[in-house]
């Protein structure tokens, strides 16, 4: 008897820390990821002109143990709904034509637009019949620098300091309410004076408050009245974009794009392309689409012959295999589809290493400055990284969305797929 007593409680405290360790896992969200262990860097690819660890990926043990995002709006970090009382657009601002932005969820995309169309089938792409590969453009590919992306990001989201008209300054945030936004923006016209390139502020206003896009254009040399439009946002928020937010890197979120255009304009400036490339670096898009909507108001008023439009926002993280790439077209609006298909073929014509996927949904619909150009009835394409529930990037509109969770090997295989296609759409024949 004595000696079954303690057996007896031992198999009770057995027991008891199973059905524990149970319900403990029962409890984790769903898609919820287990605690790590392994805290090894893992890049999640390669590339051989990556030049130290930072660049060839994502910090893996950084990606894995940063919390679930909530693409639901439940945590009130990213309920991005403007707060009663704080400076936001009047509708007389725009043209009756934009719908506003979509704060549903406070995300960048809408999850339930995603999961609900999650099996849809998606209209068949015909990537057949290619031509070779155009040497100028596998030329031009060679434009396209991962240090210097990697520096420019850094510099964009304040880990290194920024020298403007010979002022040093650390770019914490770039917060469309913050001095450092305007800092920024010197920083950028910077870039393109290096290149040889004008950069010309073009203002708007909110409410009576005077704001600036930035406009770069590459003039075309056989049908200049033809445009193409590429466009990037240079804000950025950590969570909080109706207020001055004193931290807010957004290396992801969108200083990748910013950086992106950089590497664009060197990889198109050259080209001789036929039609007029003009770059745009939008403000105000983290509280409304602002810059984007003022933006496209003047294009449609001034009778421009508008292409197409591309959007590149967000398009460094990827912390899973295949280096997909999301193509959204909001459903073929106004013919855009043929977008999407351009960008299918031009992957696969190049041999550019990224899965490109036809949303084929409204996921990111009145979501990125894309939507003011589709608003008035042009082709547009927000051209982004991967945004499903188990795909996105967890550091989204934090204080963590710095460079070390960017991977940068799948940033320049995104920028070749826009300067393909950005190339073709300018009519380079």
């Amino acid at each position: 008897m004595h000696t079954i007593i303690p057996l007896l409680l031992l198999a009770a405290v057995v027991f008891l820390v199973v059905r524990s360790r149970r319900n403990s896992n029962k409890s984790r969200p769903t898609g919820a990821l287990p605690p790590v262990e392994d805290t090894q860097r893992q890049p999640t690819t390669t590339n051989a002109d990556a030049t130290d660890s930072d660049a060839v990926g994502p910090d893996t043990s950084i990606l894995v143990a940063a919390p679930v995002h909530s693409h639901d709006g439940l945590d009130q970090g990213h309920d991005h709904t403007p707060p009663e009382g704080t400076f936001a657009a009047d509708e007389s601002d725009f043209h009756p034509v934009h719908h506003g932005k979509n704060w549903k969820g406070g995300c960048k995309f809408d999850p339930a637009e995603v999961r609900r169309t999650r099996n849809f089938a998606t209209p068949k792409i015909d990537t057949s019949n290619l031509p070779a590969p155009d040497a100028r453009i596998v030329n031009a590919f060679k434009s396209i620098d991962i240090a210097r992306i990697k520096d420019t990001m850094l510099k964009l989201s304040g880990e290194l300091p920024v020298t403007v008209a010979g002022v040093t300054s650390t770019l914490a945030t770039r917060n469309t309410h913050s001095k450092e936004l305007d800092i920024a923006m010197g920083f950028v016209e910077a870039q393109y004076a290096a290149m040889g390139l004008k950069s010309v502020r073009d203002p708007y206003t909110v409410r009576g408050k005077k704001l600036n896009n930035l406009i770069i254009e590459l003039p075309g040399k056989t049908n200049p009245s033809r445009v193409v439009f590429v466009g990037a946002h240079l804000d950025s928020t950590a969570g909080s974009p109706w207020g001055n937010e004193k931290v807010a890197p957004g290396a992801d979120d969108d200083g990748s794009g910013t950086a992106g255009m950089f590497e664009l304009a060197r990889a198109l400036k050259d080209l001789d392309l036929p039609f007029t490339v003009r770059l745009i670096h939008f403000t105000g898009e983290e509280q409304g689409l602002w810059g984007s909507y003022a933006y496209s108001d003047k294009v449609a008023a001034a009778k421009v012959d508008v292409v197409a439009m591309v959007e590149i926002d967000m398009i460094s993280y990827c912390a899973k295999p295949g280096n997909r790439l999301d193509i959204h077209d909001d459903i073929d609006q106004n013919g855009s589809h043929e977008l999407t298909v351009r960008f299918f073929r031009a992957i696969k014509r190049y041999g550019i290493n990224l899965t490109p996927v036809d949303t084929h949904n409204n996921a990111v619909k009145d979501r990125s400055d894309h939507a003011g150009f589709l608003d008035h009835g042009y082709k547009a394409v927000l051209v982004s990284e991967e945004f499903t529930d188990d795909g996105f990037n967890p550091n989204y509109h934090t204080v963590n969305d710095r460079v070390k969770n960017c991977n940068l090997p799948y940033m320049v295989e995104v920028l070749k797929a826009v300067t393909a296609v950005v190339a073709e759409l300018a009519d380079l024949k």
